[in-house]
């Protein structure tokens, strides 16, 4: 639903690393872009990403369609639907078994290709906004034949307030909330501050599970180069040195302009 919502069309390159030090630790790599499409508030994206976590590899390529209706001056809502695919595989290969001679670890497995759906819907006026999506309707069954081992729903929750404080400074507190059968909920509070539209810093909290700060600069007019770090404050902080994670955000609608125009902090 967020498809197209900044007027201008936005890519995103970024790169996660969890658990660094971690043998087998969670990796991302992700492209995104959006862009509007028509005056009338038809938007489209594309996103292309890949998790890595111990000898699992999963590729997802997701296109998504959204369309934003004007709900009072300043106020819309866009609703928003994506369709794709996801493919995992396992490379067992790279597993050093207790037993070597166990055939099941004599060649990888190649997952099979699943169609996947999701869909969210999302508010926003000129300084707050809020969104509720679910990114993957199907519970895609990987496993094998019968196993019942299924990805289930996954469920995000967002919302957020931009306080002018004078004319160079912004405040943003937002928060995050993510939801899975199986699983406790997740919530996490991020309080971020932005000077003279150049610069942005922030910490988060996830409840019982870790801190966080980041940071944006921009580097030329079009371009913002993003850094954060969490670090655990559970026991697993004695076995790993934190996440870092690393964007570069391009903005094009300066291109044309040289300015933002009405611009958000969200």
């Amino acid at each position: 639903a967020y498809a197209g919502t900044l007027d201008a069309l936005n890519i995103i390159v970024l790169q996660r690393n969890q658990w660094v030090g971690f043998e087998g630790a969670p990796t991302t790599k992700s492209v995104t872009a959006h862009a509007p499409i028509t005056k009338s508030g038809l938007g489209m994206g594309l996103s292309v990403v890949q998790d890595e976590i111990g000898p699992i590899t999963v590729n997802n390529l997701f296109m998504d369609v959204s369309y934003k209706i004007k709900v009072h001056e300043g106020g819309y809502v866009s609703m928003g639907l994506k369709a794709g695919i996801d493919m995992r595989s396992t490379n067992l290969t790279d597993l050093a078994p207790l037993d070597a001679s166990d055939p099941m670890y004599y060649a990888d497995k190649v997952g099979k290709l699943a169609p996947n759906f999701g869909a969210g819907v999302y508010y926003y006026a000129k300084n707050w906004y809020f969104g509720a999506s679910t990114p993957k309707l199907s519970k895609t069954d990987f496993a094998d034949e019968g196993s019942g081992e299924q990805v289930q729903r996954h469920y995000f929750f967002i919302g957020g307030i931009v306080w002018d404080i004078n004319e160079d400074w912004k405040l943003r507190p937002s928060v995050l909330s993510k939801g899975v059968k199986g699983a406790p909920a997740s919530v996490d509070l991020t309080l971020a501050t932005m000077y003279s539209q150049r610069v942005i810093g922030g910490i988060s909290y996830r409840f019982g599970d870790s801190f966080g700060v980041m940071s944006e600069v921009r580097i030329f007019e079009q371009l913002w180069l993003g850094y954060g770090y969490d670090f655990t404050v559970t026991k697993m902080r004695k076995a790993h040195n934190g996440t870092h994670e690393i964007m570069l955000y391009w903005d094009f609608n300066m291109l044309k302009t040289g300015v933002v125009k009405s611009p958000r902090f969200f």
